[in-house]
């Protein structure tokens, strides 16, 4: 008898391979801007996605003047410079531990809520920086679902670019993000394919 059981997965197999299995890390990209329009679908998606207690403290910046450009690449690291100098478009993802001067969208009814958070600063950043970067996996996967070739960078000087890039904002940066289209001739500059450990590796059944 043939099998019946449900696949695995609840999309096809091309989408599989867009989001994880052939995309990579590019270093190069098409000459071709990326539209405000496209990350805007993007943001509406991502914004749905999990963070704790709904904080959703993820914020983005999208780098398209030449002047923010220049604050970006002055305190990437300088392996990273080269990498961000090619991208047609720099996100740097940021985490706000303001947050909950949001909650009249994020957790609305809940009379109290911001002076008990207010009053633990400490507990807030650590919300936002974790929950920022669960929400920035959510933002990656769907910048590829949008046909866009992303390189994370943690490579930066943090302060420095927070004060030259965000000013007086209570928002950190936690990550750059140098994304743009698939160049055309298929060199994305990343290299072979390098393994990743595998079930037995990585995971533990109790």
């Amino acid at each position: 008898m043939p099998d019946s059981s449900p696949p695995p997965f609840g999309v096809p197999e091309e989408a599989l391979g867009l989001l994880f299995r052939d995309a990579r890390s590019s270093t190069r990209w098409a000459e071709r801007e990326v539209p405000d329009e496209v990350l805007r679908e993007v943001h509406e998606l991502v914004r749905w996605a999990p963070s704790a207690n709904n904080s959703s403290p993820m914020r983005l910046v999208v780098v398209r003047s030449e002047h923010a450009r220049e604050i970006v690449m002055e305190h990437a690291s300088r392996g990273n410079r080269v990498k961000l100098d090619r991208a047609p478009l720099i996100l740097v993802v940021a985490s706000d531990p303001r947050y909950h001067e949001h909650l009249d969208v994020t957790a609305p009814g809940l009379p109290g809520l911001y002076e008990v958070l207010e009053s633990r600063p400490d507990a807030r950043a650590i919300t936002a920086h974790d929950s920022t970067w669960l929400q920035t996996g959510f933002l990656i996967v769907a910048l590829r679902a949008a046909g866009l070739d992303v390189r994370p960078m943690a490579g930066f000087d943090r302060p420095g670019l927070c004060r030259d890039l965000l000013g007086d904002r209570s928002w950190n940066a936690e990550l750059i993000l140098a994304v743009g289209y698939p160049a055309e001739d298929g060199e994305h500059g990343a290299g072979d394919r390098r393994g990743r450990p595998d079930w037995d590796t990585t995971t533990l059944e109790l």
